[in-house]
């Protein structure tokens, strides 16, 4: 890595901190304003509920968050794979609820092991694979229900217990997944690499780390959260249907964009991606308590990531002068 890459990686990790704890704060802040403003916020079925929504919003961010680290911008191909996730757990909980959920999470690493070959052994572009693969999933899908939905005969109420007898499951298994993922991209020589990858490929590839191995291991990581997603969403309703989690790719998206993670690549966390989730998913709950349509939160979204990204190049510009 040259000098100046090393300037710039160091700045971009100073403006992660940043965005980092400009989210936290603007949660911090939002939850308060709810609580005391509107009374349906701080019951116990609303923070439930928001808890479910906001977990399964963040495993699916955190597992996204590496491939956009690595440079590889974003899979737009999660709402079709949450769904056939949600399809093959339901297809398959007669097995029990724990065997069918492992066998979805291998489905999401399945699918994420082909596309991160694809892009990184032939270098394709990671939109249009995505994409590309979106489609195949649907038909997958498609073929395998014929448009119905399927529903469950198994027990899923290992997946649906609450931890200590307060936590869901779901939240519990998203805290965990996040601090994993942490200590993974922090600690260990693959997240090393994984940064150094998505801030300069040249110097990586110089340095001899493998563009594929990189690659496919980011995708597997986002195939088998989305996956896991998959499986707890199935859980909760014991059925599988195609139209399951049609948000949450977008959803995801933002929450890794509001959580400081560089659509460039090489800056951000799955931490800054969870508090991003959080953020994300307490708006959405806040504006809909406060009668917002379905339609306005989709336009606040939007707005969000326009200002987030705008934020970002602004300090971008005010570190380099």
């Amino acid at each position: 890595m040259t000098f100046t890459e090393l300037r710039s990686s160091l700045r971009g990790q100073r403006r992660n901190a940043t965005a980092t704890r400009m989210v936290t704060i603007a949660t911090i802040s939002l939850a308060l304003v709810a609580t005391f403003t509107i009374d349906a916020f701080p019951t116990a079925s609303n923070i439930r509920g928001l808890c479910l929504s906001v977990s399964l919003i963040g495993i699916i961010a955190v597992g996204l968050s590496f491939i956009t680290i690595a440079g590889q911008v974003f899979s737009l191909s999660i709402p079709a794979l949450v769904a056939l996730c949600t399809i093959a757990f339901a297809s398959t909980n007669y097995l029990g609820a724990t065997a069918s959920a492992l066998l979805t999470v291998a489905l999401g690493a399945a699918v994420g092991a082909i596309q991160g070959v694809v892009i990184g052994r032939f270098e394709a572009d990671p939109i249009i694979v995505t994409i590309a693969s979106a489609a195949i999933l649907v038909g997958l899908g498609q073929l395998w229900t014929n448009g119905q939905s399927v529903l469950g005969t198994g027990d899923n109420s290992v997946l649906n217990m609450n931890v200590f007898g307060v936590l869901p499951f779901q939240t519990a298994v998203f805290v965990a997944l996040t601090l994993a993922l942490l200590w993974l991209m922090r600690r260990t020589v693959f997240g090393r690499q994984l940064t150094l990858f998505g801030l300069s490929e040249r110097a990586s590839l110089l340095s001899g780390y493998r563009r594929t191995m990189i690659i496919t291991a980011a995708f597997v990581i986002s195939g088998a959260t989305t996956g896991l997603a998959g499986a707890l969403l199935a859980a909760q309703s014991n059925q599988g249907q195609l139209m399951s989690g049609a948000s949450f790719g977008f959803d995801a998206i933002v929450a890794v964009v509001v959580g400081g993670v560089a659509i460039t690549g090489g800056i951000g966390t799955p931490l800054g991606a969870a508090i991003g989730a959080v953020f994300a998913g307490l708006l959405n709950n806040v504006a809909a308590l406060a009668g917002l349509s379905y339609e306005m939160q989709l336009v606040t979204e939007g707005a969000l990531i326009l200002v987030v990204v705008l934020m970002s190049g602004l300090l971008k510009a005010k570190s380099a002068r």
